[in-house]
């Protein structure tokens, strides 16, 4: 027999290898008889069949190259090759993007079931429970005898009462056993009551079998149920069936259980609790479909034989509201030898009959929720306040809608403030320091090089004390913006617009005999406040900065004589910033060195025209 069986495997690989050289070649060409595929053994007549139209599309392939082939031919090609592109991305589609991102429905639930289904631990239990060997029951007397016992029931079954005798209450419910007990006791002794209650649960063993993580012998509460059991086992493993459970008792089945009747629909329909000697046994999963999309819960769920699309749609939760407006949903239908998508109406889904290796996808328009943008305006308009705004509202428009500029608004010192911007300010400032740093670092050790500590002191402590506003020099007055629509800038979400009123002070800081701010005169040029602030320092720099209110700076150096009313323009809120001339950093001047923080400072103290609303 064993010789037979090789020589026939033998011949068939034989006729296997031998078919695919011969196929290889021209063969393929003409039609294979029924008849010959048919004498072949199922899993090589599949693989002979299947080799058979992949060859045949090859030399279909082949022929866009022959220079005989006609056009018609090769559009039929073409379309044939298309159909087979469209074939392979829409499994793709489907493998990528829907099942390897989805789980397994009811895996979770036994990962957070303990406070569900565990046993209780104070007896509280329904009448019907059965009472059986290791319960205690607790019987108080009242009457002509005043007495409280707890007993438990014994391995014959029964109860012994002092002064009263035995009684058998094994395989009694509940409700059963304390109304034997109460007449047993009544009748002995006339005059006295006995209450019955279960003070103490016994522990049963049982046994967990088939799909379960981890099957064996268990010990569990007998107040317990099968879904606690499962639990106890480690839950459903891969091989096991959310749909398929047996509760057996004697060897025979007094419960099967559907775990999808909790799991979805929360029908806790359990009858019977677990005593001595039960099995639950879980068969092997069933049709496992997975569904994504438009419904609510996407997930791989197992189905029973004959269930259809509208079964499965039921159990992930229904259609989304995104699904409403398609009438078609996609199921991607996979057999040995090929795979194709249909498309099922929604009147046909309570029809259409599923099956192993089926995939469906619900189609679905999700709607993105955008934030809603808006501004804030503060200060000299006439209505102030918070202002949402779409992609394409620029300044005036906004402007406009918070009812234009009060009389006294100082629209030259208009601010808008930004929180990209200010991002940017404050890592441009970090690389600032942090190339400061490596400077002065790597400087030290340099021969020759010294450097004056109380400079480097205050320099980093100038780096780090900057403050940031995110400021964006922007044009505010609305004539000119009319004349010139490139200067009306486009707003982003957040922005900050500040128009101060107009404060007619001009403000000095820095190396001055008298640092101090000075009313606004239009008479007056840049040396006539510098004298009026007692003049510049000999530790002063030749250079100085002007900051005009809309935040622009001017970077001036100064020769020996002081400056002329021609050379730079002051206006109200203006800020005038004489840097200290703290010497030579390794050859490097300090006004080079420090430029781009005095650039920084510019914008931080122009914030100052911004005072006052």
């Amino acid at each position: 027999m064993k010789s037979k069986y090789l020589f026939n495997t033998f011949f068939a690989l034989r006729t296997f290898i031998v078919l695919n050289i011969f196929f290889t070649t021209s063969v393929f060409s003409q039609d294979i008889s029924e008849e010959f595929l048919d004498s072949l053994p199922e899993g090589l007549r599949d693989q002979v069949e299947a080799q058979t139209e992949k060859s045949e599309q090859e030399q279909e392939v082949e022929g866009l190259f022959r220079s005989d082939t006609s056009v018609y031919n090769n559009k039929k090609i073409l379309q044939n090759l298309k159909d087979q592109i469209e074939d392979l991305g829409e499994r793709i589609l489907f493998e990528e993007n829907n099942i390897k991102t989805l789980n397994r429905f009811g895996e979770e639930f036994f990962s957070t079931i303990q406070s569900s289904f565990m046993p209780i631990n104070i007896p509280n239990l329904s009448s019907n429970y059965i009472i059986d060997v290791g319960d205690e029951l607790s019987i108080l007397l009242t009457g002509i005898k005043n007495q409280e016992h707890k007993l438990f029931v014994q391995r014959d079954g029964s109860l012994i009462i002092p002064e009263f005798g035995k009684i058998y209450v094994s395989g009694n419910s509940l409700d059963e056993s304390s109304a034997l007990i109460r007449n047993f006791i009544e009748t002995s002794a006339v005059g006295t009551s006995a209450f019955v209650t279960l003070s103490a649960i016994r522990d049963v063993q049982i046994i967990m079998l088939g799909g379960v993580k981890s099957p064996g012998i268990y010990t569990i509460s007998g107040g317990s149920n099968p879904v606690f059991a499962l639990n106890a086992a480690g839950g459903i493993s891969e091989k096991g069936s959310f749909r398929k459970i047996d509760h057996r008792r004697n060897g025979k089945t007094i419960q099967s259980i559907d775990l999808y009747d909790i799991f979805v629909f929360g029908d806790y329909n359990i009858k019977h609790q677990m005593r001595s000697g039960d099995v639950i046994f879980v068969h092997p999963p069933q049709i496992q479909i997975p569904i994504s999309g438009g419904i609510y819960n996407p997930n791989i769920y197992e189905m029973v034989e004959g269930q259809s699309v509208n079964d499965l749609i039921e159990y992930a939760g229904g259609f989304r509201e995104g699904f409403y407006g398609y009438n078609k949903i996609a199921v991607r239908r996979t057999s040995i030898d090929r795979a194709l998508t249909l498309e099922v109406s929604i009147d046909e889904i309570s029809d259409f009959k599923l099956q192993h290796r089926d995939i469906v996808s619900v189609p679905f328009y999700e709607n993105q929720f955008e934030k809603i943008k808006s501004v804030i305006i503060e200060g000299m308009v006439n209505k102030p306040g918070e202002y949402f705004i779409n992609d394409s509202e620029k300044l005036s428009s906004v402007i406009k809608r918070a009812g234009g500029y009060k009389e006294k608004a100082y629209v030259f010192g208009g601010m808008l403030l930004r929180d990209d911007a200010l991002e940017k300010e404050q890592l441009y400032a970090e690389k600032v320091y942090s190339d400061t740093i490596n400077f002065l670092v790597s400087s030290i050790a340099k021969p020759g090089t010294s450097f004056d500590s109380s400079a480097v002191q205050l320099l980093i402590e100038e780096l780090k004390s900057q403050n940031f506003t995110g400021r964006i020099i922007t044009e505010f007055d609305l004539d000119q913006i009319n004349e010139n629509s490139a200067l009306d800038l486009l707003l982003q979400d957040k922005d900050r617009i500040i128009i101060p009123q107009i404060q007619k002070v001009v403000y000095l800081f820095g190396d001055l005999n008298a640092p101090t701010i000075l009313n606004y005169n239009s008479d007056y040029g840049i040396n006539d406040y510098i004298r009026l602030a007692g003049g510049i320092k000999d530790s002063a720099t030749n250079d100085l900065l002007v900051i005009n209110p809309d935040g622009i700076s001017q970077q001036i150096s100064r020769s020996f004589s002081l400056f002329n009313r021609s050379q730079v323009d002051i206006y109200p809120g203006s800020i005038i910033y004489v840097p200290r001339d703290i010497g030579q950093l390794s050859g490097i001047y300090y006004a080079s060195t420090v430029a781009p923080v005095l650039s920084s400072l510019a914008i931080s103290l122009a914030s100052l025209n911004s005072i006052k609303d």
